[in-house]
């Protein structure tokens, strides 16, 4: 994996989102490398989270419809806002999730180096340092190392600030899904 690409993402992200904390970065990553896989108990539970989620949204300005989270673009976020603003069918949606979430295996090891490429940002004199506190990054990374990576949910500020709604899925899958809506496919 090419270093300079998790940098790019993160950097990214971090711009995209000032209000970001080191667990919405941890979030990121994770969902880079593992996928939605974490957030399906089973199906029926999979498709009521999603229906209730998308009944219970309030308007917020400036998700894109699509946005990358893998350094080489495997991965997305389909947010459901510009979605549903777009007419998008929820079944397809969940059918992707669910395909997504059996494709995607994840690798420890991947988790573990992409996490250290985000330490070695926030070390001092790091592009990061002034950002992130990096005895917290490391901190994080050691604990959740030591429980083999596990999800984790975005941090107050960033739900506050952006109110994520939004469903991950292979970039190919999200591309087939928006080919048969005639949806354009351009991840932000």
């Amino acid at each position: 994996m090419d270093e300079q690409a998790v940098e790019a993402l993160i950097h990214t992200h971090v711009q995209r989102y000032p209000e970001a904390d080191i667990l919405d970065v941890y979030k990121l990553l994770h969902q880079a490398t593992f996928g939605p896989g974490h957030a399906i108990t089973n199906q029926r539970a999979a498709r009521d989270w999603l229906e209730r989620e998308s009944a219970t949204l309030r308007p917020h300005p400036g998700d894109p419809l699509v946005e990358n989270i893998h350094p080489e673009g495997h991965m997305v976020r389909v947010h459901l806002r510009p979605s549903l603003e777009a007419r998008g069918d929820l079944r397809k949606l969940l059918d992707g999730f669910l395909r997504s979430s059996r494709d995607v295996q994840g690798d420890l090891s991947q988790m573990a180096a992409w996490w250290a490429i985000f330490q070695r940002l926030t070390a001092e004199g790091g592009p990061l340092a002034g950002r992130f506190d990096a005895r917290r990054a490391a901190l994080i990374g050691r604990t959740r190392a030591a429980e083999n990576w596990p999800a984790s949910h975005h941090s107050p500020p960033y739900d506050h600030a952006y109110q994520p709604a939004y469903r991950v899925l292979t970039a190919p899958i999200a591309q087939d899904i928006f080919a048969a809506q005639r949806f354009a496919f351009s991840p932000a």
